[in-house]
């Protein structure tokens, strides 16, 4: 018998518990502790042993981070697409009011259209399994939150706002229902639906709704909603009920005054930079005797000047300065600056615009004002040139200001790292950045471009990882989140790199707080990296173990052909593996079809792997949702043949001889080449040829060619020649070097 006592002696030196002469042996406890000792603990002990070597502390993964409520949402969508039992209704209701307050009242976020979906798809469960008639258990405080949500929604694709309409009428409706125990929040609720279907594409109902209410009780109804109209007419591109509507209106008592202008020209000018629209809709109330506010006007001549529009801008350039602003020195800079940024719209050169600040220093001293020139009449130099894209004319205006000793604050700052990113220039970009950060300006939560200087920083070749890196751990110090392209392009560095902890902490951080838009954004670069030929297999195995798991909306054909590529290198283990993952999805559309099999098969054949292919077809055998075909039969010869095993192989070939559907041209030529091999093969060619002839089939070379090999392969050599001089004229075929 073995003996165990060296086994027991080296594991006890290597847990530090070494045999000791004062222990008692004939002590049963003693007993009882080693035999309920575990030599594999969990966690090896920190103390020194008798080697001399300690252990390093295990990295502990970083859980995913999700919003507060958003995982039990995620479990309600996962559950009912699966056709599972849901999360308890009370953790549902916690949940919903957790994320809503989470999202608007703390950290005053957005929501993207997936997490509408979300919130609609859960309102809806709880209304269907409501019991209590009191209210479906959500406060008002929740529900008009939850408005104010979709009200700040930027979501503008038709098919998404449809989801936050029907949120939108549903919480109206749970409000209402409630009556007088909503108080307030049911005025807040109508006033909320009316703004949301104005703006989310829905502006007639919106004014349907208005005008109900309107003649009712008015006084709920705030007086900005008839603007709201108007914008979602705008939104929408339909001039004729912008009409109607100004109509309405006058008709309800409301003048088409210099708000209601100011409203549609904003939304012309900033939101959709329409410049055709801004010229008729500004003449239109102009027509009408609306005297345009001053804000219209600013916005218009700023429309104007980066948009070349200077000449049709002109009469409302003269017409702000002389008439609209003030003897003050608040308006005289403003006023300067639309000068300044007239002259440099209209080209003039830097020293020009130097001695027209000169000019209007001097001006301002005749008129018995001392303004001095200032930053902030810089700036919006810099942001034209800014968005041109000329950098070297933004450096100019900057030495301007700084010869005049004018020293940039944040915008100027802000400004120079957004024109640096976009003209290349990364270590004047990471210059400004730092520069922000040694002020620390509180500038960053919404400084968009921080992604695009990680972006390039991460593609620059070589990539400065010492540079990354510190920019990384700054933002994490200061709490800012990054977007989806700098997730990614962070991700695929740590990938390169092989920090494969760092990579789950960052994508567990990340991949959970987006959309699926932006997830695909992610998992694309991932993706890339996996079909890359020039990556090592390992790095791309690694590669692939994240997408699987991080990202489990992972579609069948990106699986599929990652399957493929480990074919392709050789690693038939690893293709199998993805195999087998496909085939434990639970959800229909991602599970292996017919064509995946055929894929897996085949690649198998080339690879000659006797235990891919005994475990793929025992998949297919358990496999109630793949009916075989003929090329599926097809695969599964070639594999068997591929693994040395043609008898099995012609079993197929039977197989689809009885098959509805009957062999094609690849089923007789895949048979004739696995009988070349088969005991007796030369039974099953003959045959299949006088198969072929008693029904006229015509044989194609490559059939002729392989029924020769398949005699030739069971020696019958005389036969193999007179079929080779009758070519020509059994098949028309003259013989060459594949015969």
């Amino acid at each position: 018998m073995r003996s165990q006592l060296t086994g027991h002696v080296f594991r006890r030196i290597i847990y530090g518990t070494l045999h000791s002469e004062t222990v008692c042996w004939c002590n049963p406890r003693i007993h009882q502790r080693f035999r309920t000792r575990s030599y594999l603990p969990s966690s090896p002990p920190t103390s020194r042993t008798i080697f001399g070597f300690t252990y390093s502390p295990v990295r502990k993964e970083k859980p995913p981070d999700f919003d507060p409520g958003y995982k039990e949402l995620l479990e309600l969508s996962q559950a009912q697409a699966k056709h599972e039992r849901p999360p308890p209704r009370p953790s549902l209701l916690r949940a919903f009011s957790a994320f809503v307050v989470d999202r608007h009242v703390r950290q005053n976020l957005s929501v993207d259209d997936s997490q509408i979906a979300l919130l609609l798809m859960t309102f809806r469960y709880l209304r269907d399994t409501q019991t209590d008639e009191n209210g479906l258990g959500l406060s008002t405080d929740d529900m008009v939150n939850t408005m104010e949500l979709l009200k700040a929604s930027k979501s503008k694709e038709p098919e998404e706002l449809d989801n936050h309409i029907a949120l939108a009428r549903l919480l109206y409706e749970e409000v209402g229902r409630l009556g007088d125990m909503a108080g307030e929040d049911k005025d807040k609720a109508l006033n909320s639906l009316i703004k949301i279907l104005a703006l989310k594409r829905k502006p007639e109902e919106a004014r349907e709704l208005l005008e109900k209410h309107w003649a009712e009780e008015s006084s709920v109804i705030e007086p900005t909603q008839w603007r709201n109209i108007l914008v979602g007419f705008a939104v929408v591109g339909d001039q004729d009920q912008m009409v109607n509507t100004i109509e309405t209106m006058e008709k309800h008592g409301i003048p088409f005054d210099g708000l209601v202008h100011q409203a549609a020209i904003t939304y012309y000018t900033r939101t959709s930079n329409d410049v055709e629209m801004t010229k008729k809709w500004y003449e239109f109330g102009v027509a009408r005797g609306v005297e345009p506010t001053r804000r219209t006007d600013l916005s218009v001549l700023k429309l104007c000047i980066y948009n070349n529009e200077l000449e049709w801008g002109e009469p409302i350039m003269r017409s702000l300065l002389d008439e609209k602003l003030q003897k003050n020195s608040n308006d005289i800079k403003l006023s300067w600056k639309l000068i300044l940024q007239w002259a440099a719209a209209k080209g003039k050169r830097f020293e020009e615009i130097d001695r027209l600040l000169n000019v209007l220093v001097q001006k301002s001293q005749e008129d018995g004002f001392n303004i001095r020139p200032d930053i902030d009449m810089i700036n919006p130099l810099i942001r034209l040139a800014a968005s041109k894209n000329d950098a070297y004319a933004a450096e100019r205006y900057l030495a301007l200001g700084l010869k005049r000793g004018l020293r940039p604050d944040h915008k100027t700052t802000l400004l120079q790292f957004e024109y640096r990113i976009n003209s290349g220039d990364l270590d004047g970009a990471k210059a400004a950045y730092d520069e922000l950060k040694d002020k620390n300006y509180e500038v960053f939560d919404r400084l968009a471009p921080l992604d695009r200087l990680l972006v390039a920083l991460c593609n620059q070749k070589p990539t400065r990882h010492d540079v990354v890196m510190e920019l990384i751990d700054d933002l994490s110090e200061r709490n800012i989140r990054l977007g989806p392209d700098a997730v990614a392009a962070l991700g695929l560095v740590h990938l390169q790199r092989g920090k494969l902890p760092d990579l789950l902490d960052l994508i567990n951080t990340y991949a959970y707080r987006f959309s699926p838009k932006q997830r695909v954004l992610i998992r694309n670069v991932f993706v890339g990296y996996c079909l890359d030929r020039t990556v090592l297999t390992a790095k791309v195995w690694d590669a692939y173990n994240i997408l699987r798991r991080s990202f489990p909306e992972l579609d069948l054909n990106t699986r599929t052909q990652i399957m493929s590529v480990f074919f392709e290198r050789g690693r038939s283990d690893m293709a199998t593996h993805v195999f087998g993952h496909m085939r434990r999805l639970d959800m229909p559309n991602m599970r292996p079809t017919s064509e995946t099999y055929v894929l897996c098969f085949e690649g198998i054949a080339k690879a000659a792997d006797h235990e891919s292919l005994a475990l793929v077809y025992n998949l297919l055998k358990l496999d109630a949702t793949v009916e075989p075909d003929t090329k599926l039969y097809n695969s599964l010869m070639l594999a068997y043949m591929g693994c040395d095993n043609p008898r099995q192989s012609l079993l197929f070939w039977d197989d689809i001889m009885h098959s509805r559907e009957g062999p094609t041209y690849n089923s007789i030529q895949i048979a004739l080449r696995a009988c070349e091999s088969a005991p007796f093969g030369e039974r099953q060619a003959r045959d299949i040829w006088s198969r072929l002839k008693r029904f006229e089939i015509q044989v194609t070379k490559e059939i002729y060619a392989a029924y020769v090999g398949a005699l030739a392969g069971q020696s019958l050599f005389d036969e193999c020649v007179e079929l080779i001089q009758n070519a020509e004229k059994e098949a028309d075929y003259t013989p060459d070097a594949l015969l």
